[in-house]
């Protein structure tokens, strides 16, 4: 009788500690870090920041002559949200949305005089030349 208390009491005992390890108060490190590169001739070729070595937040790109060439999101490295890309006189060529690094959604395509030549539903079924001046890439497997 007293060997069955004994395990009784040792079992209870036991099933009430507290066998949860302490939540970890973990610190991540991020390297936040401003990329800014110019061309030869002084006028910027490129601006952004880097997390961890990785593209994220927006990014803009520039023509040689100054203007805008391209301006997106990143996320981590990878393309996420908006994206706007420009003919070399400043003239809005097109603009959409990426996800995972793949365009998404509905895309605009603007002729170089600036008028809009064609909105594109990437969600339906697309032409091969749609395809070609999107420059669209495929799916990551």
């Amino acid at each position: 009788m007293k060997r069955i208390l004994i395990l009784l009491i040792s079992v209870i005992l036991f099933a009430c500690t507290n066998d949860k390890p302490e939540p970890k108060n973990e610190v991540f490190e991020r390297d936040v870090a401003q990329v800014l590169e110019h061309y030869p001739n002084g006028k910027k070729k490129l601006e952004g920041e880097t997390v961890n070595g990785k593209r994220h937040g927006v990014w803009k790109y520039y023509f040689n002559n100054g203007f805008l060439w391209s301006e997106g999101k990143y996320w981590y490295g990878e393309r996420k949200g908006f994206s706007s890309i420009y003919y070399e006189d400043g003239k809005k060529q097109m603009e959409g949305n990426y996800k995972k690094d793949l365009k998404i959604g509905t895309w605009k395509l603007w002729n170089p005089d600036g008028s809009l030549n064609r909105t594109l539903d990437l969600d339906q079924m697309l032409t091969a030349e749609d395809s070609v001046k999107l420059e669209l890439k495929p799916a990551k497997k």
